[in-house]
């Protein structure tokens, strides 16, 4: 199987042998993507944004006050809508580069692949894994997070296999990550230190530090991958 330290260093060494190429497209997907990369931040901004308006009694509410708020469930919807149609799919095709990135040196165009092919499959999975996510969070908080790491591998196993189906990208997920969610939680928890050093450098440090966690995740991938068929 896997360990820590094994996937770390793995991903240390594709970095010397690739570094600014994963660079450039982590910063891509970061900017096409913002930074909210699932539909379910966008949707709690959306309840968060009309629970405010909904909160004011309708007497103290100007003219100005409804259109600023509509406005902003307006943004909101759209923002949801993107994160459907075109960041989900835009977080598969940045996997599948890390992915073919282990062995190879693939083109940024990589990051774009999802589009081609069963792109509303892709679309589809991606929505449903983000749904069944939240529905997990909104009833509990705990078994939400344990839900996430369950469903971690799906993004990654569309981005090499567009056609599964939804039955079929779950029940692979889940098998891969049997046994597996705590050490891939407290993989995430060891990145924790990059990510407040790169903050700390005015905050845009932190896009040269994305390539070490994409690329130790990418191989976690592949080492759990050999545990199912595919």
């Amino acid at each position: 199987m896997w360990n820590r330290q094994q996937v770390k260093e793995q991903a240390k060494q594709i970095m010397k042998r690739n570094y600014w190429k994963m660079f450039v497209v982590t910063l891509i997907a970061s900017i096409l993507t913002g930074e909210k990369t699932t539909i379910i931040e966008r949707v709690q901004d959306f309840a968060s944004n009309n629970h405010s308006y909904d909160a004011q009694p309708i007497f103290y509410s100007s003219n100005f006050e409804l259109i600023f708020y509509s406005f902003i469930s307006i943004a909101s919807i759209l923002g949801i809508l993107y994160t459907i149609f075109i960041g989900n799919v835009i977080v598969v095709g940045k996997n599948g580069y890390f992915i073919k990135n282990h062995d190879e040196n693939p083109e940024l165009g990589e990051i774009f692949k999802g589009f081609k092919g069963n792109y509303l499959n892709v679309v589809k999975i991606m929505f449903l894994m983000d749904l069944k996510t939240l529905l997990w969070l909104l009833l509990f908080i705990i078994p939400g997070f344990v839900k996430a790491y369950e469903y971690s591998m799906i993004p990654y196993l569309l981005a090499e296999n567009p056609d599964l189906s939804a039955d079929e990208a779950f029940s692979l997920s889940k098998q891969m990550t049997t046994g597996q969610k705590m050490d891939l939680f407290v993989l995430d928890l060891s990145f924790i230190g990059w990510i407040i050093l790169g903050l700390i450098c005015c905050g845009i440090g932190i896009l040269f530090v994305l390539p070490y966690p994409e690329a130790t995740r990418a191989e976690v991938y592949l080492n759990l991958k050999e545990s199912v068929k595919i």
